[in-house]
């Protein structure tokens, strides 16, 4: 990826954004040095912070100073909306009330949904779900390490000298796959998560020991060592804790929803059925 690709898209994000990065805060809270005024309106530095603090730092590739002074023309811009809008009396048509009455009514959905989730999936609430959770999510596994070389005479010839015990070395040295800098590890996965040849020798070779022909995909030769295989595998907690958290967030939304309707006194109009309630709104997003 050259510099000039990453210097345009940076800059492509940063004009793409430019009405959409909305200030938060209270101007009047505003700190540091004020870096432009606007019709008299001092535009301080933390204003530009806050949106820089929004670009992810790959973006950034050591121009930090032209990225923040991109932003302060998007903050000078947004000022000067703001100035507009105040002028026009734009707050007080009855469309803008409609819109922020809407947006309002959603944010407060937000925090009630995200506080009752964040109350409910505490630390010890995952890992139990995790426990509760492992005998249907266990599948066959195999543990396994490869050496990836781009000719079946360079594999033939790692296979007359490869033990399992200088495997690992031997993949640092010749492997040219993205994972030779761990001596060609590829922990646990299951059949599916390979293609189809690889996993076909993976899952058929005995485990502690290297299989004695190398497999041809896409990429190149594997040569292909077995470390372990279980039939019930389940994956740590750290690689299942995101999707937990989301199904569980899930399930809390829908429970808390349903434990308002009970404790509410709801009343339907002649001729509206009591169907049943509409989608909940949407779980945070698992951090």
């Amino acid at each position: 990826m050259t510099q000039s690709f990453l210097t345009k898209s940076m800059m492509t994000l940063v004009a793409g954004s430019a009405l959409l990065l909305v200030a938060c805060g209270d101007k009047n809270n505003d700190t540091g040095e004020t870096l432009a005024t606007v019709n008299g309106t001092a535009v301080k530095e933390s204003r530009v912070n806050e949106q820089l603090a929004q670009i992810p730092a790959n973006m950034m590739e050591g121009r930090e100073a032209d990225v923040k002074r991109q932003i302060l023309d998007r903050v000078i811009d947004q000022e000067l909306i703001a100035q507009e809008a105040k002028r026009e009396k734009i707050t007080s048509s009855e469309d803008y009330k409609k819109q922020l009455a809407a947006v309002e009514a959603q944010l407060q959905a937000n925090f009630v949904i995200a506080k009752k989730v964040s109350e409910t999936l505490t630390p010890e609430a995952v890992k139990q779900a995790y426990e509760a959770s492992k005998a249907n999510n266990a599948f066959p596994a195999v543990k396994a390490r490869h050496i990836l070389v781009p000719t079946e005479a360079e594999a033939n010839n790692i296979l007359a000298t490869v033990t399992p015990a200088n495997f690992a070395d031997m993949a640092k040295k010749f492997s040219k796959g993205p994972s030779a800098n761990t001596g060609g590890e590829l922990g646990w996965f299951r059949r599916e998560a390979m293609i189809p040849e690889f996993a076909s020798v993976a899952f058929s070779t005995p485990v502690g020991t290297v299989a004695k022909t190398p497999v041809k995909t896409q990429f190149g030769w594997h040569v292909i060592l077995v470390e372990e295989r279980n039939d019930r595998y389940t994956p740590p907690l750290e690689q299942m804790e995101a999707q937990l958290k989301q199904e569980m967030a899930q399930q809390v939304v829908q429970g808390y929803l349903s434990d308002l309707r009970k404790a509410a006194t709801i009343t339907y109009a002649d001729g509206v059925s009591a169907t049943a309630p509409a989608a909940a709104p949407a779980a945070p997003a698992a951090k």
